[in-house]
């Protein structure tokens, strides 16, 4: 749920689940580097698409620590999970990223081509 505050003007994130999933976009849209004064912050997403020699595991693996090291998670579990798709033109990354606490599980998919990120 976003609150907007017409008094202060400001936009209030009050769902934890819309806060994690906006900086795990903004994070995954930033790659290394662009951040002045953070130049670790960010992902190099694209690194993967053409590399025989990475598997699933390798990936998801850094997806979750880019996000662990990152992103508050507020109590929620997070799992990633990726698959590679072999394009005409470009090879393409699905990554699910799938945050669960108690019964409520939430899933999205982004899909990385080379130079960007899709939500």
């Amino acid at each position: 749920m976003i609150d907007f505050d017409s008094q202060e003007g400001a936009v209030v994130l009050d769902n934890e689940v819309d806060l994690i999933m906006q900086q795990v976009e903004i994070l995954l849209d930033t790659r290394n580097g662009e951040v002045i004064g953070d130049y670790g912050y960010g992902t190099r997403l694209d690194v993967y698409l053409y590399n025989p020699n990475i598997g699933n595991k390798t990936v998801e693996d850094a997806i979750y620590s880019y996000i662990t090291s990152n992103v508050e998670l507020f109590g929620w579990q997070l799992e990633v999970n990726v698959e590679f798709l072999v394009g005409t033109h470009n090879d393409i990354m699905l990554v699910q990223i799938s945050f669960s606490k108690n019964t409520d599980v939430y899933s999205k998919v982004y899909k990385v081509t080379e130079g960007s990120v899709e939500y």
